[in-house]
């Protein structure tokens, strides 16, 4: 009796996958000379940093040009960087390539093919996934540096960074870093400048407003710390401090001291310049 493969026998299946085999070989030589192409318009740097720093504007125009996907030709020039020609084998096709592209043996691993049911010693995509999990985990600092990779471009990194502060315990562990916590106070601080700048320019009346309110919110500012400063005193002078409280306390003041300065030559002159150690006195209360 005939063993069938789908709708043919397993002689003509055989016949196919040799074929295709065939036709396989060659989408993995055009794949390679395309990467190799857009290595050509632009050289992926890996420097310092892990990045790759390339500028994308002329890989955008080239996978346009050729009606390919960006991320697409992305990828054919990441894969075929990881690749010299002179490692590339041809018993093995292109996405066999690609999934080892990041192993840091790729070169002697891809020389390791499994048997197949037919005796004959090739790839497929799963034994090559399976391979690079057996031979070694990728460590954090190439995953690391692969995401970067993938997020020199802007546009990129922007979709990544939403996606991931979208899980509660990412968000969490990037909220808990202060430096970190610091950068998207002061990035939200600048978009909302951003908004209000564009909200003045389509409507000039905001302008004269916002100026009332600025002015009365400074008066209110001052007033409120004068009348604190006059209540309080005569409670201090009558329970004095203790010498860490003074010191503490000392500090406070001059912040308050440098911010009363500050205030003034802003007034006088309207430049907004503050040196770094006034800036380094200012902020240090910042998130």
């Amino acid at each position: 009796m005939t063993n069938n493969v789908g709708n043919t026998t397993q002689r003509q299946f055989d016949d196919l996958v040799d074929r295709a085999r065939d036709m396989v070989q060659t989408m993995t030589s055009l794949q390679f000379a395309i990467g190799d192409m857009a290595l050509e318009i632009q050289p992926i740097r890996h420097t310092h940093t892990g990045r790759d720093d390339g500028i994308y504007a002329a890989l955008r125009m080239f996978a346009d040009e050729i009606g390919e996907v960006f991320d697409t030709v992305l990828t054919w020039r990441r894969v075929a960087d990881a690749w010299p020609v002179d490692q590339r084998r041809a018993d093995a096709s292109y996405t066999i390539h690609r999934v080892m592209a990041s192993h840091p043996d790729r070169f002697t691993l891809i020389r390791q093919p499994p048997q197949d049911r037919r005796g004959r010693w090739h790839w497929t995509e799963a034994a090559a996934a399976k391979a690079i999990g057996r031979v070694s985990t990728v460590s954090a600092d190439t995953q690391i540096r692969k995401i970067r990779e993938m997020a020199s471009d802007d546009a990129v990194a922007s979709t990544m960074a939403a996606e991931f502060l979208s899980r509660p315990n990412i968000a969490g562990r990037v909220m808990a870093d202060p430096n970190t916590r610091r950068r998207l106070y002061q990035a939200q601080r600048d978009h909302d400048q951003q908004v209000q700048q564009a909200a003045r320019e389509r409507t000039p009346a905001i302008k004269h407003v916002e100026h009332s309110i600025h002015f009365l919110d400074l008066m209110s500012a001052g007033h409120t710390f004068v009348t604190g400063i006059k209540r309080l005193m005569p409670q201090i002078q009558a329970d004095p401090l203790a010498r860490g409280e003074r010191e503490v306390i000392g500090h406070v003041l001059d912040q308050a001291q440098a911010a009363i300065d500050f205030c003034r030559s802003v007034i006088d002159t309207g430049d907004l310049t503050m040196d770094e150690q006034l800036a380094k006195l200012l902020n240090e209360e910042e998130p």
